[in-house]
């Protein structure tokens, strides 16, 4: 992260890299993995950074929510894939799935999705820019803090996204209530009750 005047005042480095546990493939067969999340301000907006394999964890979402930040800059890099390597995960996915979701890779289906719900689970916007080398999976695009995507970049093209951040307008969050208590790990809402039903969980 480097402010305005120039000056680097903290480093992001990703904490789960892809790969396997004895760290030969993937990311871990190069790379060490980061120790902390980062929190800098904005204009007054406390921001977090993510990248890529990260977004597999809602956990670093959560821990950025326990240090009050209101946006995230998720930077990804799917893309520059063959057309071979498409074809390829395309026949994994199965050909048959293909028309129920609005991708045909992996990051292409999972990538945007989980984004939008990590944006509405903790009420925070998100940018998420991706690589627009072809093949990309999908085309940067930017989430409001309920979860409604607010902006997106044509895939395999480049382009600039212009988002706006107004984090005091009022944005739908069914969770606000609750949120907390979760994250403190009371995983109800309301007040518990002794009840012979919820109490006999086997029987009718």
């Amino acid at each position: 992260m480097i402010d305005a005047a120039g000056d680097i005042v903290d480093r992001y480095d990703k904490r789960f890299c892809a790969g396997d546990p004895q760290e030969l493939a993937g990311d871990l067969a190069h790379y060490t993995p980061g120790d902390h999340s980062s929190v800098f301000t904005i204009n007054g907006v406390r921001c977090g950074a993510l990248i890529c394999y990260d977004y597999r964890y809602p956990e670093l979402y959560r821990e950025y929510k326990k240090h009050d930040v209101q946006l995230i800059f998720h930077s990804y890099r799917a893309a520059h894939m063959t057309s071979d390597r498409v074809a390829e995960i395309r026949a994994a996915l199965g050909e048959g799935l293909q028309r129920f979701n609005h991708a045909s890779t992996y990051p292409g289906i999972t990538m945007p999705a989980m984004m939008i719900a990590e944006a509405a689970a903790n009420h925070v916007w998100i940018s998420c820019p991706n690589s627009s080398a072809r093949e990309s999976c999908w085309g940067s695009f930017f989430i409001r803090a309920d979860g409604v995507t607010s902006g997106r970049l044509p895939r395999n093209r480049t382009g600039v996204l212009i988002s706006t951040v107004d984090t005091e307008v009022a944005l739908y969050d069914s969770t606000a209530a609750w949120r907390a208590r979760a994250m403190a790990g009371d995983l109800h809402s309301g007040t518990l009750v002794h009840d012979a039903c919820s109490e006999q969980r086997t029987q009718l």
